[in-house]
């Protein structure tokens, strides 16, 4: 009669049936996400290049967010839930922070040597990058790029919902 609302206990009407698991597989794009994290970190690597020039500062701490965003472009273009996605937003992180300081690098050289970037970036070679990292790239900046790298991996496998992964756990038990 003078019962109280349990508050913890779960509304039967709110549940959703098991999600099909081999959609939630067939969903997955290996192309999609690489070339959205590809797309990403481009653009990124050049937004940071242009707000370094701007300020006449390099915050190498922008390798770190440029990662964290690579790792989201992974999960929602190529919405992956195996190891292969935070292996390919690994390595596009780690390539994105050398690449967001070569790009910085780049614009310093062509306002000082007054020559359009295009012209910089025909005239690298292998001793240029072999300079530019035994002179410009400072232990800070693999330790940004190694945290880069972390936090893309991090964020890029899909996160399920609990009736997804009630799908996917039926599917392998029926595999099995």
């Amino acid at each position: 009669m003078f019962r109280l609302k349990q508050k913890h206990t779960p509304k039967s009407e709110g549940r959703l049936p098991p999600a099909d698991g081999r959609k939630l597989l067939a969903e997955q794009s290996v192309l999609r996400g690489l070339v959205g994290s590809l797309a990403v970190a481009l653009l990124l690597c050049w937004l940071w290049a242009l707000f370094a020039a701007a300020t006449g500062r390099v915050f190498p701490w922008f390798s770190i967010l440029i990662g964290a965003l690579i790792g989201v472009a992974m999960q929602r273009f190529g919405r992956g839930l195996d190891w292969r996605f935070p292996v390919m937003a690994l390595a596009v992180a780690g390539v994105a922070a050398y690449t967001g300081n070569l790009m910085i690098g780049v614009l310093e050289t062509g306002r000082y040597i007054e020559a359009e970037p295009i012209s910089v970036v025909g005239g690298l070679s292998s001793d240029t990058f072999r300079s530019f990292f035994r002179n410009t790239i400072s232990p800070v900046d693999h330790i940004y790029a190694f945290s880069a790298c972390g936090v893309a991996a991090f964020f890029a496998n899909r996160r399920l919902q609990r009736h997804e992964v009630l799908g996917l756990r039926i599917l392998d038990r029926s595999k099995s």
